[in-house]
């Protein structure tokens, strides 16, 4: 059975996507194109490279917010050459196009004002430029354009999988319990989670089966300790929604 997955930004909460990945493999499924954008896509990098799920939890579980965040940069407070080191450092294919397992990395384009798609390039900078959340986050200059987070436009990227023969199953780990955010920092990311969540609709249209896992709502995006909380909170979603799945596509 094989299935395409879509990948939903969404921080730490994108551990959960490994979680649905071990239950999808130990369930006789075989993951065939992985789209993804900001968190999702950095996950989705390593296993279209080969990497286990497994793998990739061992690589963020220790990581802590002051690893990844660099220098102040043009257009946010942060910038991502951390992010981009690690997975340099991490992924054995330098470019996506080299990558075992075709994968699609979604990011916005700040000049165009739109999405945009990359299924070749630098594969860590491409995926650094996805997660580049504006203005937490500095975008990233790329060729003859600057990228910013793929969630901005397009955080669920179904749609460039739609041309492949296989499944897609959407996965948004970024559910959006009830809160009332104070602070400045809270606030804005309250604010672009919500955002996000109204172009997840529009690419759900575009899944054959979606999963949410609803646990994720309680995790702070930015909250690294958590990453194997999420982890198994994707374990939860994927075995609740195995027979389901089964029915739908395989």
């Amino acid at each position: 059975m094989r299935l395409s997955l879509a990948l939903s930004g969404g921080g730490v909460r994108a551990m959960a996507h490994l979680g649905i990945a071990r239950v999808l493999l130990d369930n006789g499924f075989e993951i065939a194109a992985v789209s993804g954008s900001s968190g999702g896509a950095l996950v989705g990098a390593l296993l279209c490279d080969g990497k286990s799920p497994e793998d990739i939890v061992s690589i963020m579980k220790d990581l802590r917010l002051k690893d990844l965040a660099g220098a102040p940069g043009d257009g946010g407070l942060f910038g991502l050459e951390r992010i981009e080191s690690l997975m340099q450092s991490s992924l054995d294919s330098a470019s996506i196009e080299d990558m075992p397992i075709p994968f699609t990395v979604a990011c916005t384009d700040l000049k165009e004002g739109s999405v945009r798609y990359f299924e070749s390039g630098p594969a860590a900078k491409l995926c650094a430029a996805s997660s580049s959340l504006v203005p937490i986050f500095s975008p990233v200059r790329y060729a003859d354009t600057l990228l910013a987070d793929g969630g901005f436009m397009d955080n669920m990227p179904t749609k460039p999988l739609k041309k492949m023969p296989y499944p897609v199953l959407g996965i948004n780990v970024n559910p959006i319990p009830k809160s009332e955010p104070s602070g400045i920092l809270i606030s804005t990311v309250r604010v672009l989670m919500l955002m996000m969540a109204a172009n997840i609709k529009a690419s759900a249209a575009f899944a054959d089966f979606y999963i949410e896992p609803k646990g994720c709502g309680a995790i702070n995006i930015f909250d690294l300790k958590k990453a194997e909380r999420a982890y198994e909170e994707g374990l939860k979603a994927a075995e609740a929604s195995l027979d389901g799945l089964k029915r739908s596509i395989g």
